[in-house]
């Protein structure tokens, strides 16, 4: 092997060993390092290729200690390499429950990743820029429109023609606002380069669900800008409005369809917090887990256990009558994550078909000495200097299984990194390793 790419091979592994020695994600090699998951894995897999005709759902339940956050970090990194946006929400039963969607909905858009835009989380500013870069995207939305293809004049004529009642807006007023110098204000407003840059916040916070003015306030300052705009409706912090999020998040994944992306994959974890909530709430939660259900696309709809006529339907006037999805084929893929509990798992139930609801298993000793085989194989990789025993990896295997038998590593995560922190002993102070296993085996009673 050349010395350039032995380099790069071990600085590779250095670097992932660096992730698991503090206990975060390695940024690259976490499929390499999974064992015991290849169903699962294959699952989403199929589910991703799913997304490309239509939009895919799935649950997966494990206890503590089975590598459920672990599972779910793999499908981030499985998607975002296969192009999809991706965005991760962990419930909780206070301040971001199940049965509040316009807060959930906030949560996706803060924390959206790209595959494009590595450790950054920017919201939908990087979607709406390239949506507004776009001329056949800009047709599509009825963002731009001129005297040849005027705006239909009925809201309802708009939403039949391919206008999405908020992405359109969104898309519109951000090409309006990428022109300053076409931008006519009175001068008691300021600049047109600084007005331009507080109304492109203020259509960010609205469009990203933040805390913000009205929309009536908001249209009144868009209006500045000449021409004829999509009209900003609400979104409000209202427990009905699971359906009016759920075509949002349709359109978002079908958007980023539209600009070169494989489309979205939200993952909800944590949805066991669904059995914890008041009988009133938890109606609000299933809502949302059904809506959200069906915005996902059109295939298997009819398989169900949720009928689409029997959603709350939130919102007035025109928001009342949106359609669950913007597109039957935006490529979305949502992923509930859950600790299995009876409450959670019928509200589950009542939204998901059995088939896609999956439970993961408890890993075997065969998978803790591949996990032991992978991570002793990539020490040797990164520190080619490093007097490893040869065979340690069965030995060393043993323990692993017997400290998380006994609970003492509680998931995959504290797995790799006890690991890593015990082939540093090896290294650095090979005549400790004895005394180490003296003491694993004294304090858990091995």
């Amino acid at each position: 092997m050349p010395d350039e790419i032995r380099t790069q091979s071990q600085l590779h592994a250095a670097l992932t060993l660096e992730a698991m020695r503090l206990g975060v994600v390695p940024a690259t090699d976490l499929e390499a390092s999974t064992v015991g998951r290849n169903v699962e894995i294959d699952i989403v897999r199929r589910d991703l290729e799913q997304c490309r005709e239509s939009g895919a759902r799935r649950a997966f339940l494990g206890d503590y200690g089975l590598g459920k956050s672990h599972m779910l970090e793999l499908i981030e990194q499985i998607a975002l390499k296969r192009n999809f946006l991706v965005s991760k929400v962990t419930l909780d039963h206070a301040d971001l429950a199940p049965s509040q969607p316009k807060r959930i909905y906030h949560a996706i858009m803060r924390g959206l990743m790209y595959p494009d835009l590595p450790e950054q989380h920017d919201g939908l500013q990087p979607l709406l820029d390239k949506a507004a870069r776009n001329p056949d995207v800009l047709r599509k939305y009825l963002a731009k429109t001129d005297r040849t293809h005027p705006l239909p004049r009925t809201i309802r004529e708009q939403l039949q023609a391919g206008l999405h009642l908020y992405l359109s807006p969104a898309i519109a007023y951000t090409y309006a606002l990428s022109d300053v110098e076409h931008i006519r204000i009175p001068g008691h407003l300021g600049e047109p380069v600084a007005w331009a840059r507080m109304a492109h916040h203020l259509l960010i916070d609205w469009i990203e669900g933040h805390p913000t003015r009205s929309n009536q306030d908001i249209n009144d300052e868009l209006n500045m800008i000449r021409g004829r705009f999509p009209k900003i409706y609400s979104l409000l912090d209202y427990r009905p409005w699971a359906k009016i999020y759920g075509y949002i998040l349709n359109g978002i994944s079908q958007l980023a369809k539209d600009v070169g992306y494989s489309g979205l994959v939200v993952v909800l974890d944590e949805a066991e917090f669904y059995s914890l909530l008041s009988a009133q709430n938890r109606t609000y939660a299933r809502s949302l887990f059904q809506a959200w259900s069906h915005a996902v696309g059109a295939v298997d709809e009819e398989s169900l256990p949720c009928s689409s006529e029997d959603l709350l339907t939130g919102g007035y006037g025109i928001q009342r009558e949106l359609p669950l999805r913007y597109s039957d084929t935006p490529g979305l893929y949502l992923v509930f994550a859950m600790t299995p509990n009876s409450e959670g798992i019928r509200g589950l139930q009542e939204a998901l078909p059995p088939q896609f609801i999956c439970y993961l298993n408890p890993l075997t000793a065969p998978d803790y000495l591949k996990m032991t085989e992978h991570l002793v194989a990539l020490y040797r990789t990164a520190f080619s200097d490093a007097e490893i025993p040869e065979g340690i990896e069965g030995p060393l295997s043993d323990v692993v299984n017997a400290l998380a038998q006994q609970g003492q590593l509680a998931n995959p995560r504290q797995t790799m990194k006890f690991l890593t922190e015990f082939l540093d002993i090896v290294r650095f102070a090979p005549g400790e390793v004895p005394n180490v296993i003296q003491n694993l085996m004294c304090d858990n009673d091995f």
